[in-house]
């Protein structure tokens, strides 16, 4: 398999931290969240917390995890040091880890690491120094069940702890009530001189069985006495309401893992399908890049939204307008992308897909087998080549190996005895499909273009896999519909 992961890690200046204690009993410190996806990106990618804090990363859509250069964690559907499986996951995990011990810790996806999917986190540690310090919230917002009884707010003492201190907390209503929704509460936090540890107060939550909109009330900090009043003096909770439906807007989803179209024809329709669910309305971004193609030349560039309607599952289409010429060429490819999916929707697989021109001006002659094709089938009818490029910009051309079989073949790209694929031409003519099979299974992940052309139609197919994801089997049945 052609992983470069330690060259990365290497290339990235991994800071190799002393992670004494980072799964020690929590201190009451603040949380902050990390949104992981939908596409490839961590957000926010850096962060700077204080001792004690914890950070709790939320996969919003795609094949992903959280995983330490150091190895001190590594979180998906929890985290290994946890029972967990650390493992990158599609679902829409989440995993939080306490970080008790001051240093640099940079950390990444295990899938998308290739393609610049990192994070760092900076933890900075207590003391005193001198100076008697502040006193703020951990956070300025928490969410707490309305069933979880209380919420634990928590205030912390940094930038130094000389010196008694004091401040005084309370609560306020917002669209949540005391005596209704929450209990009103007051009362003072006291450290002691060289006391910097985090002190914390609790707030009953009322339930009830009303279905209801989330509520929110205010806490604040005042009086400050022996240290300063830091930010944030003020922190919103938000009762999220446990008696409402749950809602299920669905997933969107590309119809296909790839499609074709002549550059005769003008345009290529593409399909976008919402499955599993059709609560509120939603929408998503669609967009092309180029691949072999160029906008402008082969192709019109597309950056659109598609909008459904609460309750509607019918798919969307979008045109990409294709721009024909009268020159012979290869096949070209257009990359065709979902993103930043609203209204609760999630994006379905696959979000990316290939949109291949067919060009109509070529005759391709028939296959001549070389070092760097394969002819396969009968009478090495089906021609097939490979392209590659990996995360440091090398790229080059996948080296053919025959194996003494009329319908299979092998490919590498770096060495020859590391072989990255195998490639299988199947007849089915004679079957209900009525047409000629691709199917290959790659062993890399690194960008490919896997190239196979039916020399006796002229027609060729493509088949993409982008940089740093690891390659999927393809079983094409309808690859080729030219049966004689």
């Amino acid at each position: 398999m052609s992983s470069r992961y330690p060259a990365l890690l290497l290339s990235l200046g991994i800071v190799s931290a002393a992670v004494l204690g980072l799964f020690a009993a929590p201190a009451q410190g603040a949380v902050h969240n990390v949104q992981v996806g939908p596409g490839n990106t961590f957000s926010p990618s850096n962060l700077t917390i204080q001792q004690g804090d914890t950070v709790t990363w939320t996969n919003a859509g795609g094949f992903h995890n959280v995983e330490a250069n150091d190895g001190s964690f590594r979180c998906a559907n929890g985290c290994d040091a946890d029972g967990g499986n650390g493992a990158a996951s599609t679902n829409l995990w989440t995993a939080s880890v306490v970080f008790n011990t001051p240093g640099t810790f940079d950390y990444f996806c295990v899938i998308h690491v290739g393609v610049g999917m990192t994070g760092r986190i900076v933890v900075q540690g207590g003391g005193g120094g001198g100076q008697p310090g502040t006193l703020r919230f951990a956070g300025n917002s928490v969410t707490v069940n309305e069933d979880a009884g209380s919420v634990r707010l928590t205030v912390q003492r940094i930038g130094g702890d000389d010196g008694a201190a004091s401040v005084t907390y309370s609560t306020s209503n917002g669209s949540a009530q005391a005596g209704q929704d929450f209990t009103g509460t007051t009362g003072t936090l006291n450290w002691a001189d060289n006391d910097d540890t985090s002190k914390f107060f609790d707030i009953p939550i009322l339930d009830d069985t009303v279905a209801e909109n989330n509520q929110t009330f205010n806490a604040t900090l005042s009086n400050a006495t022996g240290a300063a009043l830091g930010s944030p003096g003020n922190t919103t909770v938000t009762i999220r309401d446990n008696d409402a439906v749950e809602e299920n807007p669905g997933e969107l989803a590309f119809s296909e893992a790839s499609y074709q179209v002549s550059e005769s024809d003008g345009s290529a329709e593409i399909s976008v399908e919402r499955t599993g669910g059709s609560d509120n309305a939603v929408s998503v971004q669609v967009s092309t890049a180029d691949g072999s193609a160029v906008a402008g030349e082969d192709y019109t560039s597309v950056d659109s939204t598609l909008n459904w309607a609460d309750g509607e599952t019918v798919a969307k289409t979008f045109s990409v307008p294709v721009l024909g010429d009268l020159v012979q060429e290869a096949n070209e490819t257009v990359n065709l992308t979902l993103s930043s999916p609203t209204g609760g929707a999630t994006l379905g697989a696959p979000s990316s897909s290939i949109l291949t021109l067919e060009d109509d001006d070529t005759d391709f002659g028939p296959c001549v087998e070389g070092p760097e094709t394969l002819c396969l089938g009968e009478d090495g009818r089906f021609k097939a080549e490979i392209s590659w490029r990996d995360r440091n910009g090398n790229s080059g051309e996948g080296q053919a190996v025959t194996i003494g079989r009329r319908d299979s073949g092998l490919f590498y790209f770096f060495n020859e005895n590391n072989i990255e694929m195998l490639v299988k031409i199947l007849n089915a003519c004679t079957l209900r499909f009525e047409s000629y099979f691709v199917f290959f299974a790659a062993t890399t992940n690194v960008e490919f273009t896997l190239t196979v052309t039916d020399t006796e139609a002229d027609v060729s197919k493509q088949y993409f896999n982008a940089l740093g994801t690891a390659a999927v089997p393809v079983q094409d049945t309808r690859a080729f519909e030219t049966c004689p």
